[in-house]
């Protein structure tokens, strides 16, 4: 995606595509203005799909929301043209729940990798925006071998906080997921950030955009409670995970990249968690995230399905 595109999507045409009450967007998707949304990501099922199936499948199965593939639509933008790809995604009446966070910017990468990457997200940020996206979320390891917790948090705070004012610039938020399982810290020699304060508190360093990547299994293990979730504000969240932890552990106990589909084994209270994201008014995707062997043995039909009816339960 060459500089031109970016030039090309100014900020007249985001108020007329997608900022504007009357915008072909909202004129597209009648659930558009709803408060919280379902949204579908095959790779956060870890499943692969192509974007179309997912689109597809997404509209075939309620999700009001899909994670944009900014490959594909940086493709389409360029063979045919931004418009072009904006009116293909609108017409699909799904909203644009998140893009993805591809910037190199933990402690194995490099400097110069770090720059190359910042670039790229410059592009993609602009090009997302166009499709309506306001956020982008990453995860934060708690642990280190290598860095001090102040090393840590410095690298974090200047690396994310150039990403963030990158985003920034086209209306888009930065997610930062803290890691609660404390059996993950157990083996490394440095801790870091893992709780939702703490993570709160290198938001706030990184600067005004950033915030939550709220997960749910995350805030279980990390001991977050529902008084805790409540006291938060829609401005501190910026994405969603949902998933289930495993029965017959505590929050102490439970693996990461070990947990089932939301609803699936009612170890967490996700009736209190999904109480509380109402209770704050929170406006974004609940994306799921089961790291579930059940799920991604599904073919992509019948994993959109239950994934669909298990946010549904959910959110009942």
């Amino acid at each position: 995606m060459g500089n031109g595109l970016a030039q090309v999507i100014t900020e007249q045409v985001l108020r007329r595509f997608v900022l504007e009450p009357g915008s072909i967007i909202a004129r597209a998707n009648p659930r558009y203005t709803s408060v919280v949304f379902k949204n579908l990501n095959f790779g956060a099922l870890g499943i692969s799909a192509s974007f179309e199936q997912t689109v597809a499948l997404a509209v075939a199965h309620g999700f009001a929301g899909v994670d944009l593939d900014m490959g594909f639509l940086g493709r389409m933008a360029a063979e045919q043209s931004p418009q072009a790809a904006h009116d293909w995604f609108a017409a699909t009446g799904l909203r644009a729940g998140g893009m993805g966070f591809s910037v190199k910017w933990r402690e194995s990468d490099s400097d110069a990798d770090f720059q190359s990457s910042l670039h790229a997200l410059e592009q993609e940020a602009a090009l997302a925006a166009l499709f309506g996206c306001t956020r982008a979320a990453t995860w934060v390891m708690p642990c280190s071998n290598q860095l001090s917790f102040r090393a840590y948090w410095d690298l974090a705070v200047k690396r994310l906080g150039a990403s963030a004012r990158v985003l920034g610039s086209h209306g888009i938020r930065l997610g930062l997921e803290f890691i609660g399982p404390a059996t993950l810290r157990s083996s490394f020699k440095h801790v870091f950030v893992h709780s939702m304060d703490g993570m709160l508190g290198l938001s706030a360093a990184i600067g005004p955009n950033a915030g939550l990547l709220l997960d749910c299994f995350h805030a279980y293990t990390a001991k977050v409670t529902t008084a805790d979730l409540r006291a938060l504000s829609n401005d501190d969240v910026v994405y969603v995970h949902l998933n289930d932890a495993q029965a017959g552990f505590g929050p102490d106990e439970q693996l990461d990249q070990v947990r089932d589909m939301v609803c699936a084994t009612a170890v967490i209270d996700i009736a209190g968690f999904v109480g509380a994201l109402r209770a704050i008014s929170y406006d974004g995707p609940l994306t799921v995230e089961p790291f579930s062997k059940t799920v991604k043995a599904m073919s992509l039909e019948d994993a959109a399905a239950y994934t669909s009816r298990s946010i549904d339960q959910a959110l009942a």
